[in-house]
């Protein structure tokens, strides 16, 4: 279905399978627009690129070789350095980009600036990374793969801009690939992740021994309040129930939104809340206060507090919004949702069908809230809530808005004056050929006016003696052209 104004579509060289859009509070109003993707390995004519977009630049590409990128994440330090990191194969590699004149500056060139290679960390062959993210310090990096496993990377950055990588965790405990991977907002010793398993898992890097998983959030795709499901639906075999997308919902980290879908069907969105529980009869000594008396003893649990059909088709991609306000959404139908957070109602904003021809790949939200404008949106007066992308080498910039915001702009008063004096000079142009015709149809017809019976004589006399020649008499009878 075609995409109707003020959101629009742009075309893309290759299929895209990677996306991110990035802004934060260090960069703003500059914002960083990364998709990667290609015709894979196979002799398709269609190379593997990677293209980073700052602001309004030219875009700044990098060639993957072989592979797809099908994971990105940005990281901007606090001298503005931008970092790209991108998935390819069992790798992961770190660029640093270098825009021509710095973030600010508007590049003319043909490439926009530079991407310098500075880290590179390869897994086990077959890992498949799948998706990773930047933790919020920028010290370390989480990795899914298509082997289930989750490794969490910890990251030294040096005076020459390497970076160094090692493998400080590798989380065991997903039987699928790894979907989604995310750090805590705040605490980079929190993360989640969610699998083909059914499963999205808490893990916690503080905790003891080799298990960091604290807890596992067991994913459904029936509705709670309705009929008992068919057992194949209640309780799916490995890799039948796919949890596509998972993210914490604040910036306590005390909610984790997961989606999740049979490969057909809907999706169902599930929210999580960390509740605090105390354990009747069991007392522990208080980490805080070793020497004091014991405590109750207390655990912390996730609860699903509420399950909700949002598609009918499998949801393939979702993204949350820098501000925690929106959820957008995209499925295999090539269907774009936008909910809002607010109230846990998750009401739909804005749906758009089939506007891409085949399944969503990647979506990313707004980085930053609606009010704030990014570097450009000014000269279009569009605040673009969600960017899509799929196969199908499209990119969708999408909005809730209606029309822009931009006024039409107003005629100057010279303008106006210019105007008005040339619409008088024509009308006292023809009101003067009106007078000469009158004149001339006197002089001529003079003898013609004697009787008013005789008005048919006078027409002609007017017409075949004043305004054009007699068609009985020799000349020309039509304008040449």
């Amino acid at each position: 279905m075609p995409l109707k104004p003020p959101s629009i579509i742009n075309s893309t060289t290759v299929p895209v399978f990677a996306l991110k859009w990035f802004s934060s509070p260090n960069l703003m109003p500059s914002h960083v627009l990364v998709f990667a993707g290609g015709g894979g390995s196979a002799r398709t004519g269609i190379g593997n690129s990677v293209q980073v977009k700052i602001d309004t630049n030219t875009p700044i590409n990098i060639d993957t070789g072989v592979e797809i990128g099908v994971a990105l994440d940005v990281l901007v330090s606090n001298e503005k350095n931008i970092y790209v990191a991108i998935g390819v194969g069992d790798s992961v590699k770190i660029y640093l980009i270098r825009p021509e004149g710095g973030v600010e500056s508007q590049v003319s060139d043909d490439t926009g600036g530079s991407a310098t290679q500075v880290a590179l960390l390869d897994f086990e062959k077959g890992s498949g990374v799948n998706a990773l993210n930047f933790s919020v310090t920028g010290a370390a990096i989480v990795v899914g793969c298509e082997n289930g496993k989750v490794y969490v990377c910890s990251m030294q950055h040096n005076d020459s801009h390497d970076i160094g990588m090692n493998i400080d965790f590798e989380l065991e405990g997903h039987i699928k690939a790894v979907c989604a991977c995310s750090f805590h907002p705040t605490n980079p010793g929190v993360l989640i992740s969610s699998a083909k398993d059914g499963a999205c898992r808490v893990w916690n890097l503080a905790r003891e021994g080799p298990d960091k998983c604290m807890e596992t959030l067991a994913c459904k795709i029936y509705d709670p309040k309705g009929p008992t499901p068919k057992p194949n639906i209640l309780n799916p075999k490995p890799g039948q129930l796919l949890v596509r997308g998972c993210a914490f919902g604040d910036l306590e980290g005390r909610i984790v939104y997961t989606i999740q879908s049979g490969r057909k069907g809907g999706a169902f969105l599930s929210v999580w809340k960390l509740l605090r529980r105390l354990i009747p009869g069991e007392m522990e000594i208080s980490p805080k206060d070793p020497a004091g008396p014991p405590q109750p003893k207390v655990v912390f649990e996730f609860k699903e507090t509420l399950r909700k059909k949002v598609s009918e088709y499998p949801v393939s991609a979702m993204s949350l919004s820098g501000d925690y306000s929106t959820l957008a959404l995209g499925d295999t139908n090539g269907s774009i949702t936008l909910l809002s957070t607010a109230n846990e109602k998750f009401k739909r904003i804005k749906f758009w069908e089939c506007v891409h021809d085949l399944p969503v790949t990647v979506i990313a939200a707004r980085p930053v809230p609606v009010p704030l404008p990014l570097t450009g949106e000014d000269l279009t007066g569009i605040s673009v809530d969600a960017i899509t992308a799929s196969a199908d080498n499209k990119l969708c910039f999408v909005t809730r808005q209606k029309r822009s915001t931009l006024k039409k702009v107003k005629e100057t008063k010279k303008r106006s004056r210019a105007v008005a004096i040339s619409s008088y000079l024509i009308y006292f142009l023809i009101f003067g050929l009106i007078l000469f015709a009158l004149k001339l149809s006197l002089d001529v017809c003079q003898d013609k006016y004697a009787g008013f019976a005789e008005l048919e004589v006078v027409r002609q006399c007017v017409v075949y003696n004043v305004l054009m020649a007699s068609p009985d008499r020799p000349g020309v009878a039509f304008i040449p052209y």
